[in-house]
């Protein structure tokens, strides 16, 4: 557009709202308060404009619809095959993209459109996120079983305290929830190992070279006979949410998942 035609543009636009939207100074000018407001808004009913322009030139060419789903590794490989394989018999006309990583990359993919959804541990909601509750896992502590540790009931963070740690990768929502807990009693673990799987973290467990604290749902299982489950004398619980974008709300697939999880019991 011409200079002249984008003034004509902001001048309707001005007496559509009854504000004034640009200051004008010398040759410069700057969005009002009243037009940054606007010029926000207007992003949104951009990309709004441009997700229903898609659906339907999808919908034209016979495109399946498909949900970009990102989840925590422990997740991706104890939960999601059982919700993602319920989801896919009632809706088989949507394809499934399964994304897996920290839930601290789960959310940057959620914010660069990499995934659609997500299912992570203690999100940072901001106002641009909706965000579901999901479920809630309890952390506990895995020993082995010849480890002292083993034989009691529960344990505290103290009675951890002398014994080898293995910690979580950077960025999982497990480890924040077990270092803020350490911290909060001025205790300092004695980091042995960090590690981004759980099966390495149990199979170093299993040999009694340290003690960890996972969610109880991997913790858990019957191959792990050599393993032994410990409750925390004050527990521990990580709030797992479904998020998504606020300006993707209307997307079918979108809508469909988030009508399937409040049906679902997990």
């Amino acid at each position: 557009m011409t200079q002249p035609g984008v003034s004509n543009h902001v001048a309707q636009l001005e007496r559509q709202t009854g504000l004034s939207l640009i200051k004008r100074d010398r040759g410069k000018f700057e969005l009002t308060k009243e037009g940054r407001a606007i010029y926000r808004y207007a992003l949104r009913i951009e990309k709004v404009a441009r997700e229903l322009e898609d659906t339907l030139h999808g919908l034209q060419k016979g495109i399946r619809p498909s949900l970009s789903l990102g989840t925590t590794i422990t997740y991706s490989r104890i939960l999601m095959p059982y919700v993602l394989g319920n989801f896919q018999k009632r809706h088989s006309d949507i394809k499934i993209k399964l994304d897996a990583g920290s839930s601290t990359e789960m959310e940057k993919t959620l914010f660069s459109g990499q995934n659609d959804v997500i299912i992570i541990a203690n999100p940072h909601v901001s106002r641009n996120i909706q965000a579901f509750p999901f479920a809630r896992e309890e952390l506990v502590l895995i020993a082995s079983n010849k480890h002292p540790l083993a034989k009691k009931k529960a344990v505290s963070l103290s009675d951890i305290r002398p014994y080898p740690f293995i910690i979580r990768e950077e960025g999982s929502a497990t480890r924040d929830a077990v270092l803020t807990a350490f911290s909060r009693m001025n205790i300092s673990p004695s980091v042995l190992i960090e590690a981004k799987s759980t099966e390495f973290i149990k199979e170093w467990v299993s040999q009694g070279k340290g003690v960890s604290i996972l969610i109880r749902r991997a913790a858990s299982g019957e191959e792990d006979t050599s393993i032994t489950v410990v409750p925390l004398r004050r527990p521990l619980f990580l709030e797992v949410s479904m998020l998504f974008l606020k300006s993707r709300r209307y997307d079918p697939a979108i809508q469909k998942f988030i009508a399937f999880l409040r049906e679902l019991k997990i």
